[in-house]
């Protein structure tokens, strides 16, 4: 993410977009399972801001401070939804806007440490450590469906693989 319109923001409206991110926002981490990836599954970075849907325009105004890369939508429970996905554009995110979080700067920082730390995974004891540090980022949320945890990729991971039987 190239942050030229963030980073113009005054200090006064990165504060205001902090504490939207803590009061209406959420920092989600999670652990997506695909048999296709190296240890069947992959991690996926996400920052959301949400606001009831008869508030859109508002939404609109702020992807407009945070920039065209942020997508919008109005979900079909009556939400409208900007979010950001992806380790590069998360991490210059959270870099800028860490130093103006109240309730969720120990979350931003587990998460930068997570993206940091994926980026160094070169066998699968280095990506269940990450995993165990994504389970960690659930005492600092409201988190309700995780399906993917440490357990579930170590499971994965110690089961045994399926072999293709040959006729003699």
């Amino acid at each position: 993410m190239k942050l030229e319109q963030i980073n113009k923001l005054p200090t006064n409206q990165l504060s205001y977009i902090a504490g939207f991110l803590d009061g209406d926002g959420s920092i989600m981490v999670q652990i997506v399972k695909n048999k296709t990836y190296k240890y069947g599954h992959t991690i996926r970075v996400t920052v959301s801001f949400y606001q009831k849907t008869k508030r859109h325009w508002f939404m609109i105004k702020l992807r407009k401070m945070l920039g065209l890369k942020w997508s919008i939508r109005k979900r079909n429970d009556g939400i409208s939804e900007v979010s950001l996905t992806g380790f590069t554009p998360i991490k210059n995110f959270l870099i800028l806007i860490k130093p103006h979080l109240i309730l969720k700067p120990r979350l931003a920082l587990l998460v930068l440490q997570i993206i940091e730390e994926y980026s160094q995974v070169q066998s699968e004891a280095d990506f269940l450590e990450v995993c165990k540090k994504i389970d960690k980022t659930a005492e600092y949320t409201d988190s309700k469906k995780r399906k993917h945890t440490y357990s579930s990729v170590q499971n994965y991971l110690n089961s045994p693989v399926e072999t293709e039987k040959t006729s003699s």
